[in-house]
C-alpha cells in the first residue's frame, strides 16, 4: 500500500495533452490517468462569455473570484482493486494530492478506497439537491473534503442512484449572473451556498462546464473523490428525481 505520487512528467503531459489518457503504474497497479473536461476556460467563455460578460477574466476581475482552471477534473482509474494511503490519522493528505487537487481542481479515483486504518473516519452526508455549496471556510484547519464509496460496507457495494457535481468558484458567478440572481453575488467572494441550475436541463452542462461523479461502477467497486472546498463547490443530483440514494462518505483533510 502506498501513497498517490503521479510524476510531475504525467502531470505536465496530461496538462499539455489533456485529450489524451495516460496509463502508468501507479501505487503497485497498472492505472489510467485522464482529464474529465479539457481546456475548461474555452468551455466557460462558450457557455458564458457572449451572454454575460465580454471575457472570463473580465469575470473574475469583477467577483474578485480567479479562473486559473485549465483543464478541470483528474481522473485516475486502477485497474485492479487498489487499496491507498491516501491521509493519515491526524487528517494530513499524503503523496501528492494537494498538487494534484491544485492542479486539477478536483480528483476522482475508480477501483480504489481508503486503507483500514482511516476506514470509519468522518461521517456520511446526503447533499441538498442542486445546491452548490462548500464543506469548509477559508478559516477553517481542514479545507479539503474527501468522498467515498466503500466496498467494503453492505450500503454501498452497488452503484449509487445520485451523482455528485462539481463546479468552480467562478462558475457560480457565472451561472448567478446568467440567472439575473444577483442577490446571491452581491458580495464579493463565495458564498457557503447557491441556488442555481434549477432551470438548466443538466444534460447540456454536465461534462461541459459541470463535473459529474456518477459512483456507478460496478457492485463491489470502490470509488473515491476530493476537492479543495476554497476553490470549488459541489452538490447532489438526482438522476432519476427521485431516489437520493444512499449517502457517501465524508470526510475533510489538511
Amino acid at each position: 500500500m502506498n501513497d498517490v505520487k503521479v510524476p510531475n512528467n504525467i502531470i505536465s503531459q496530461l496538462v499539455q495533452r489533456p485529450s489524451e489518457s495516460v496509463g502508468i503504474d501507479l501505487c503497485g497497479t497498472q492505472a489510467v490517468l485522464s482529464v474529465a473536461i479539457p481546456y475548461y476556460e474555452k468551455a466557460l467563455q462558450l457557455e458564458y462569455g457572449n451572454n454575460i460578460l465580454p471575457d472570463i477574466a473580465t469575470a473574475s476581475q469583477r467577483s474578485g473570484i480567479a479562473c486559473k482552471t485549465l483543464h478541470f477534473g483528474l481522473i485516475i482509474h486502477f485497474a485492479a482493486p487498489t487499496q491507498l494511503h491516501l491521509h493519515d490519522t491526524d487528517s494530513n493528505l499524503l503523496g501528492n494530492l494537494k498538487q494534484l487537487i491544485g492542479q486539477f481542481e478536483v480528483v476522482v479515483l475508480k477501483n480504489a478506497f481508503v486503507d483500514e486504518s482511516v476506514k470509519d473516519l468522518g461521517h456520511r452526508n446526503r447533499f441538498p439537491h442542486l445546491k452548490f455549496h462548500r464543506d469548509r471556510n477559508e478559516t477553517q484547519p481542514t479545507p479539503y473534503s474527501l468522498y467515498t464509496r466503500d466496498p467494503r460496507c453492505a450500503e454501498q457495494v452497488m452503484p449509487r442512484i445520485s451523482s455528485t457535481l462539481f463546479i468552480p468558484n467562478i462558475v457560480a458567478y457565472l451561472q448567478c449572473m446568467k440567472e439575473r440572481d444577483y442577490h446571491q453575488i452581491k458580495q464579493k467572494g463565495v458564498l457557503s451556498h447557491y441556488d442555481i441550475f434549477y432551470q438548466t436541463n443538466m444534460d447540456e452542462v454536465l461534462g461541459k462546464t459541470v463535473l459529474e461523479h456518477r459512483w456507478d461502477e460496478p457492485q463491489g467497486i470502490g470509488e473515491v473523490s476530493m476537492l479543495d472546498n476554497r476553490t470549488t463547490l459541489h452538490a447532489s443530483y438526482l438522476r432519476d428525481k427521485v431516489n437520493h440514494g444512499y449517502r457517501i462518505g465524508v470526510r475533510y483533510l489538511k
